[in-house]
């Protein structure tokens, strides 16, 4: 059976911690004002645990496609909200397909609780992408079976000249079960990133969803 992924909106807010609550407010109001839009699905805002992460917010959005997305921005009133919301965040946003969807064996522990999610967002050559992403999956598809996990996604930008080419978004059971698993990776190593690559990792918690 094939998987109907839709269209995969991440958008990842470079902004001081001070003005995190209020950008949480805004997202609120903005989704709300086109949640019923035709072809919208599902939305889900993170903020960093750690003040230190590079990236205050992640939204993560699915949509029927990008048309359907394109038409619900008309809504005079996200229009007007939009409008206010100029200048108090820089973000890197763009359209995604899934390359790898996964899932701990039976289903991961659901009932533990919120969880954590964990994001890790990749800056390399779009020409490079092909030559590493074998090893991501393989890596990915390692940590999935690890004591905690829950599922996954990696992400690749539709655009050639995304900022992120790459962005893993991971759910886990909590930040003990991701650390004990991330110390393991670091023990076996990390796959190589080209020379002028880099990746920003950083734990999450849902703030808000619709």
């Amino acid at each position: 059976m094939v998987t109907d992924y839709g269209s995969t909106l991440i958008d990842v807010w470079e902004l001081p911690e001070e003005r995190i609550d209020a950008s949480v407010a805004r997202w609120r109001e903005r989704v709300g004002l086109i949640r019923t839009a035709p072809g919208f699905r599902d939305a889900r805002l993170h903020r960093r645990l750690s003040p230190e992460a590079p990236f205050g917010l992640v939204n993560v959005a699915h949509w029927d496609s990008v048309e359907a997305r394109d038409e619900a921005l008309a809504h005079p009133g996200f229009t007007a909200s939009a409008a206010t919301a100029n200048g108090y965040a820089t973000v890197h946003g763009g359209w995604y397909d899934v390359v790898a969807d996964l899932t701990a064996p039976g289903g991961g522990d659901a009932g533990a609780g919120a969880g954590i999610t964990f994001v890790s967002v990749f800056e390399l050559p779009e020409e490079q992408v092909d030559a590493i992403l074998p090893h991501w999956l393989d890596h990915a598809e390692s940590v999935s079976k690890a004591p905690g996990f829950r599922d996954g996604r990696l992400h690749r930008a539709v655009a050639p000249d995304a900022r992120f080419p790459l962005v893993l978004v991971a759910r886990w059971d909590s930040v003990d079960a991701w650390r004990a698993a991330d110390d393991d990776v670091h023990r076996r190593g990390l796959p190589p990133l080209p020379e002028h690559g880099a990746a920003h990792p950083a734990l999450f918690r849902t703030v808000a969803a619709f």
